[in-house]
């Protein structure tokens, strides 16, 4: 243990929201003025997506028993994490030191006395099998094969899925945040995780191509290996990591606040299409708006083309 973390394997180089210089100055102003004080004073356009409760707003849809252990890998700055620790068990599981850190700052601050803390990748940790009763893969599975280019990155994502069914105990679910390939978002020009926008919808050998003549945010991040999918693309991927999809949903704020799950199912797409027509603002474009979403309000619609997904899975032998 080291200052409230276990450090197994850490990454070698540093990755996170914001610049490394950045983190050591919110790390220092933490143990000085208090980690919420100093986020709004270092990096107040994090302090939603840190400090919100609303990060884990999906945890009552989970089957977890109060007592339940949870698992939370790629825990970043312990948004998810912290939250659930709350009420459950909390294994985060986070590569980055100084993110650990500032986990281990939050923790001490909070009386988390639920939350361990894992400075760790997935593959260097020896854990034993069938202990979990959920785990949390949220903004992560498309990043995997970024860290790890011994072999395809469908293959690798494959890997990842598997090992984490192996952690999960009888009746324990996968829950997964993630874009959709096709999503509206990214046929808006949202940037995909290659940092350029479009590249998602591209074929992967273009998107490849384009990458490798651009730019990126991270040396680590080279060439095109970000990949996210459709539903039934995600739908074969699981299936061939022995996971089937139990439930899901669209989350029309994005899988990073939860806080508007929208069942896809036809019903709820439609109930929830409709509820913005109460408040109408009137006029022309306020009334095409709104007929424009009546028109698509349907599962086949929602299901091609939500921006964000979230699937909880479970084990085929289940």
């Amino acid at each position: 243990m080291r200052n409230g973390v276990a450090v197994v394997s850490p990454l070698k180089s540093y990755w996170g929201e914001i610049p490394k210089s950045q983190m050591a100055e919110l790390l220092a102003r933490s143990a000085q003025i208090g980690w919420r004080s100093a986020l709004l004073e270092v990096a107040p356009a994090l302090d939603t997506y840190v400090a919100s409760p609303n990060r884990a707003a999906f945890q009552d849809l989970l089957p977890i028993p109060e007592t339940g252990r949870i698992l939370d890998v790629g825990a970043g700055l312990g948004g998810i994490s912290a939250a659930l620790a709350v009420r459950h068990h909390v294994v985060a599981l986070e590569g980055v030191p100084e993110r650990c850190q500032f986990m281990a700052v939050r923790k001490k601050e909070d009386g988390l006395n639920r939350l361990t803390i894992l400075n760790a990748g997935i593959d260097s940790m020896h854990l034993a099998p069938g202990q979990f009763d959920a785990i949390i893969v949220n903004g992560v599975l498309e990043w995997v094969a970024v860290f790890d280019l011994s072999g395809p990155t469908e293959k690798i994502q494959e890997a990842f899925l598997k090992r984490l069914r192996e952690l999960l105990a009888p009746g324990g679910v996968l829950y997964v945040g993630i874009e959709n390939r096709f999503g509206w978002a990214q046929f808006r020009g949202s940037p995909d995780h290659s940092g350029l926008p479009y590249t998602s919808l591209m074929p992967r050998w273009l998107a490849r191509f384009v990458c490798n003549r651009s730019r990126h945010r991270s040396d680590d991040n080279r060439g095109y290996r970000t990949f996210t999918y459709s539903f039934s693309g995600y739908r074969r991927l699981f299936a061939r990591s022995g996971l089937k999809i139990g439930s899901m949903w669209i989350a029309t704020n994005g899988y990073n606040l939860p806080t508007e799950l929208v069942p896809l199912n036809g019903q709820a797409i439609a109930f929830y299409s409709k509820l913005p027509l109460v408040h109408a603002v009137p006029g022309w474009r306020a009334l095409l708006k709104n007929r424009l979403k009546l028109l698509v309000a349907k599962e086949w619609f929602w299901r091609r083309f939500g921006s964000d997904y979230v699937f909880v899975l479970e084990r085929y032998d289940a």
